[in-house]
């Protein structure tokens, strides 16, 4: 069930906002059909908000608009894990390489903040939590790479990693291992090892794909 939303933002993004969130966290299954006449009455707005949120999570590819303008949740494949990866793959050692290159002190010290609160996350079983702070994390080392494009490409992938994470049975039995290379990579950003820093990542993400492949339910 969706909380009825209030005024802080507009309701379009609030609507987006909890709408997302509910597919993420896996309230709304794959393949369940979505009404904007339901949602509006969950939400206690008009549909027209929702049409608009609906729209913005079928551009981030969570929802499809199918003929007949039905919306169902996305599924997912272990060929669309893949698919996702590839891309992480080709993207995230390169975001790692110009951060670790330009790192200031502070921003090392907000990473690992990031990786503190992930860690106790997950000595709290709070996998909702644990899952924030690994988008946090990705898109924080993005964000620092100095290349707005870059940036939102793999925030954007990062949102697709979440659910697979979400709907895979890896989560659990492989954060700890997650979190160890999320150390070896900050390592790497402490003494400004770009090189270094893109070799890590690139075996992060590829032994995050193989993992979860491996547990795709």
């Amino acid at each position: 069930m969706l909380q009825k939303i209030g005024n802080d933002l507009s309701l379009s993004e609030q609507a987006y906002v909890l709408i997302k969130g509910a597919i993420m966290n896996n309230y709304m299954k794959p393949m369940e059909e979505l009404s904007e006449e339901m949602l509006a009455a969950q939400l206690g707005i008009s549909r027209t908000p929702v049409r608009s949120a609906i729209k913005k999570l079928a551009f981030e590819k969570l929802v499809v608009l199918r003929p007949g303008k039905t919306t169902i949740v996305a599924d997912i494949s272990a060929q669309d894990i893949m698919k996702v990866f590839a891309v992480r793959i080709a993207l995230e050692p390169l975001a790692a390489q110009k951060a670790a290159a330009v790192i200031t002190p502070s921003q090392l010290e907000q990473l690992e903040a990031v990786l503190a609160a992930q860690t106790e996350a997950m000595r709290g079983d709070d996998y909702n939590l644990y899952m924030m702070k690994e988008y946090e994390f990705h898109a924080g080392i993005a964000a620092l790479a100095e290349n707005d494009l870059l940036y939102e490409f793999v925030e954007k992938v990062n949102t697709q990693v979440q659910r697979f994470h979400t709907l895979s049975s890896a989560l659990q039995a492989s954060s700890a291992l997650a979190l160890m290379e999320h150390e070896q990579l900050l390592d790497r950003f402490r003494v400004k090892d770009a090189a270094g820093a893109g070799e890590t990542m690139l075996t992060h993400v590829e032994n995050v794909a193989r993992r979860m492949v491996q547990n795709f339910k």
